[in-house]
């Protein structure tokens, strides 16, 4: 079991990545952008509506609302299927709230069965095994009980894969998908953590339990840089070389949400909460906003880091002083690989400030605050809302983006997905490239 992918994780010639980040309800935009690259590859490959994504990529990685997709992808699942999913499942899993908001951290906003009953109606018995993947599946999640991030890929040569915790326990091969993902998804303060059986007795019955929660509490709610180092540490088994010919990797988010208190400025718009609202803040709901801010700061600390190991065609502009590092040095003599990371701002500005990725230019139109505060949030379940997230998403995927030749005062874009984008040498339909043939020596003399 597994070993089917084994020629296609050895296989000679580059390697392509997807990089899911995790976000709940915000997963939609996730799949916007997916869906115009599904469109784009299915037309460069000549294979129609029989291409899937999992034809392309050789490991799909995700955390919670990106290890569902990711593992539906690696199932072979085309996207349309996957958004239509999420329309129907997401209104049910955030159809009532258990508790007001100040009480979540005594008990979990949400029950945990509308999406145990979906993952077990479509991933169904399937293990981490399971020959129905048909590319690279990597799930990641935080096991609280042991306080370690644990990052599940389904390589046979994984040292982990065939492992069991003890004499009686569990191969790391034999978990459920379902389980997996749903120890992906179990988001603090939205629903209760996740055990999964670890140990049996002799009798088959199960006599321990490892417990998780979202693997959003580790440092790869965006996993593209643990991603790397997985598909370049020896022990996860793949030892794929890098270069910028040799390794692709795509990080897609789920809106970019950046939580600010701000004194108010009448002439511009913002998405930032009054400063007075913060000073009225009781002590530990400060500490949440500080505690929300987490993986804002990391995904930010991770991009910068991808950025200095590549040069990517569409640098995401991290802040005001570093803005899209076209200036800085790379950490290594030659780029590690060929990176991009594409997200949308979900945040509202004035017209003069935003960038292409801006919620607003994507969708052509000026939004209210409030509207926008509610895209932000991760349990939407009004279908407009997530209509217009994964509009956005396809906008993002069309949208003409800031090439990283451009300066301030000359600004050069170029599209997001199109004929040269990816790159066209990462087709793993193209012929592989004839090898040199072997030196015979100098020539004869005349």
């Amino acid at each position: 079991m597994s070993a089917h992918l084994r020629e296609r994780f050895n296989r000679a010639g580059p390697k392509r990545v997807l990089a899911l980040d995790g976000g709940g309800s915000r997963g939609l935009l996730t799949l916007g952008v997916l869906a115009q690259l599904e469109r784009h590859l299915a037309e460069r490959s000549g294979q129609g509506d029989q291409f899937r994504l999992a034809h392309y990529f050789d490991l799909i990685g995700g955390t919670s609302t990106g290890a569902i997709i990711a593992t539906t992808l690696a199932l072979e699942w085309r996207v349309r299927d996957v958004v239509d999913l999420y329309f129907k499942l997401l209104p049910a899993i955030f159809a009532r709230s258990q508790v007001p908001g100040p009480l979540r951290v005594l008990i979990p906003a949400f029950k945990n069965k509308a999406l145990t009953q979906a993952l077990h109606e479509h991933l169904g018995d399937r293990r981490l095994d399971s020959e129905d993947l048909k590319t690279g599946l990597a799930i990641h999640a935080k096991r609280i009980d042991s306080g370690s991030a644990w990052i599940l890929v389904n390589n046979p040569d994984w040292c982990y894969f065939g492992a069991k915790s003890d004499g009686d326990g569990i191969a790391n091969s034999e978990f459920y998908l379902r389980d997996l993902v749903q120890s992906s998804a179990a988001a603090p303060t939205y629903f209760a953590d996740v055990r999964v059986p670890l140990t049996r007795n002799k009798n088959g019955h199960t006599t321990g339990y490892a417990y998780f929660f979202d693997g959003g509490v580790s440092p790869n709610n965006n996993p593209a840089l643990q991603l790397l180092l997985t598909v370049t540490e020896p022990a996860f088994g793949f030892n794929w070389k890098t270069g910028e010919d040799q390794l692709l990797i795509w990080s897609v988010g789920t809106g970019y949400v950046r939580k600010r208190f701000e004194k108010r400025n009448r002439k511009r718009r913002s998405s930032a909460k009054r400063i007075g609202d913060f000073r009225r803040l009781l002590y530990s709901s400060k500490v949440m906003a500080a505690l929300e801010g987490y993986n804002h700061d990391i995904c930010q600390q991770q991009i910068t880091t991808m950025q200095m190991l590549s040069r990517p065609r569409f640098p995401w502009y991290v802040n005001s002083e570093v803005k899209m590092q076209t200036l800085t040095p790379l950490l290594t003599r030659e780029p590690v690989m060929t990176y991009q990371r594409y997200d949308a701002r979900l945040e509202i500005d004035e017209e003069e400030f935003r960038r292409p990725e801006h919620i607003e230019s994507l969708l052509g139109e000026t939004l209210k605050p409030k509207l926008v505060d509610q895209l932000r949030k991760l349990d939407i379940k009004d279908p407009e809302l997530l209509d217009m997230l994964y509009r956005a998403g396809e906008a993002l995927g069309a949208a003409q983006l800031l090439h990283r030749e451009s300066t301030d005062n000359n600004p050069r874009t170029s599209a997001a997905i199109g004929p040269d984008w990816p790159p066209a040498e990462f087709d793993p339909w193209r012929p592989a490239a004839p090898v040199a043939a072997a030196s015979q020596g100098p020539p004869a003399q005349a």
